[in-house]
């Protein structure tokens, strides 16, 4: 993503970014125009051309005689028009560390399922999760190969990596706990933080990003339509649209507490209600909770496990699981059972004795 600045001395303006250039990712810096709609124009035009060298450069050789690391180079260049900028960081960070000191300087045509093979067995050390995420992103870059290119997807040859590791138990803070957790907090800020984290069952990002105008005390609701993200070119945070259609939501608040909020109201609206002119840092949540959590005596969980805190008592409660679905902006109501569905009530007996009475 471009970076623009303009020079306190003479004023003209340049953009900075990272491109793709002789085949490595390099940053560039375009400078000397007068606004920064020149600057960005400039941009975009020397992105346009590098695409179609780097397009050029890719079909003017045989496919299997391409480079990997310039068929992922191509992939990535794909993939940074269809999704967020966190993900496009993400996915090319994965790349970088992963893929490319492996299969970056072989041609397409010496890479054999047998070197896949060998490459999945050296990662054996990484959690399921994340050697998934790898593959699957491998796997990504050779159906862009197939679809564009005509390369043999040979990932299909490939077995499938398999899920050695035991179930993990859900972690989460009972009612009870909860409370010793809030009782132990002495910073006002930081409390109210927490207790909304837990009463809303929203994402961190998302209680980050919560300003006071998303607030209603009138009808004691909170609008989530924003999430914030540290992966990004630009700065420390950026403001981005939440993780799916769904997270747009509206939530209840309990009015005691849309009053404690309310007596913590900043007076410029346009601030974040966690942090102020700038949304509370990861570090400083983090350092809280464990801070907290150690003080009351109670097992330390994550800052995400707040949002199964808030579900399993919803659910405890007997909240239908549409209803806690549309709270917590699950794309659909299977994510929330997938999730949550061992922490349903077992109504085995229930069933039987309705069917007595048949």
């Amino acid at each position: 993503m471009p970076n623009f600045e303009q020079n306190p001395n003479n004023k003209k303006w340049s953009v900075r970014f990272r491109a793709i250039i002789d085949g490595v990712e390099k940053q560039k810096r375009l400078s000397g125009f007068k606004t920064k709609k020149e600057a960005n124009l400039a941009y975009l035009e020397f992105q346009s051309e590098n695409n179609k060298k780097i397009k050029k450069e890719a079909s003017s050789k045989e496919p299997r005689e391409m480079l990997f690391k310039t068929l992922a180079e191509g992939y990535l260049q794909n993939l940074k028009t269809r999704v967020k900028e966190s993900s496009y960081l993400t996915q090319q960070s994965k790349l970088n560390k992963h893929l490319i000191p492996c299969f970056g300087e072989k041609k397409i045509k010496e890479i054999t399922p047998l070197a896949v093979l060998e490459w999945q067995q050296g990662i054996e050390q990484y959690a399921y999760r994340h050697k998934k995420s790898l593959r699957t992103l491998l796997s990504s870059i050779y159906r862009f190969g197939e679809r564009y290119y005509d390369i043999q997807n040979i990932m299909v040859k490939v077995e499938p990596l398999r899920n050695t590791e035991p179930p993990k138990e859900m972690d989460y803070w009972t009612l009870e706990e909860f409370k010793l957790f809030i009782d132990a907090c002495e910073e006002e800020d930081i409390k109210l933080l927490f207790k909304f984290l837990y009463i809303t069952g929203c994402r961190k990002g998302e209680c980050q990003a919560v300003t006071w105008r998303d607030i209603d005390f009138k009808n004691a609701t909170v609008r989530i339509n924003k999430n914030i993200t540290r992966k990004t070119e630009e700065g420390l945070y950026k403001v981005v649209s939440p993780k799916n259609l769904t997270s747009n939501r509206t939530i209840d608040l309990p009015e005691g507490f849309c009053k404690e909020l309310e007596r913590h109201r900043a007076a410029n609206l346009d601030e974040f209600v966690f942090g102020g002119i700038r949304p509370i840092p990861d570090k400083t949540i983090e350092r809280g909770l464990k801070k907290y959590a150690e003080k009351a005596g109670i097992k330390t969980i994550r800052v995400h496990d707040l949002r199964h805190s808030c579900a399993s008592l919803l659910i405890s409660q007997g909240i239908s699981i549409v209803a806690v679905s549309k709270r917590l902006g699950h794309k659909d109501v299977e994510q929330t059972l997938n999730t949550y569905a061992h922490l349903m009530p077992k109504e085995a007996d229930k069933i039987v004795e309705i069917l007595e009475n048949i």
